[in-house]
């Protein structure tokens, strides 16, 4: 996947490189990116957290809420952009896999 259009699509949120959430983000990206290749699920916290936490020296935990911390951002920034990438009119903050695959399709797209 390009990532030029990830770090793009995050600028237009203002989210920058200031944020832990946003190289986990762009990690996530990737990794969700060859899920959707192989047409399989993944799952959030072993596909992705464990294996990012892994690489970065650092807990799951850590990866989740930097992530969360990204993604309340992007809610709270630019709520029409964020429903054009969840593809829906959303009343809340989508959760973190909920941003993820979307955010993940969004790019591949562009």
């Amino acid at each position: 996947m390009n990532r030029n259009n990830m770090i793009q699509t995050l600028r237009r949120f203002k989210v920058t490189s200031g944020y832990k959430g946003y190289y986990y983000l762009l990690d996530a990206a990737d990794i969700i990116s060859g899920f959707h290749t192989k047409e399989e699920p993944f799952a959030t916290q072993n596909d992705i957290y464990i294996p990012i936490g892994e690489k970065h020296e650092t807990s799951f935990y850590n990866v989740e809420r930097g992530i969360r911390v990204v993604v309340d951002k992007c809610w709270k920034e630019d709520k029409e952009l964020m429903m054009e990438i969840l593809g829906y009119h959303a009343i809340k903050c989508p959760s973190n896999s909920e941003f993820l695959d979307a955010f993940t399709f969004f790019c591949e797209n562009r």
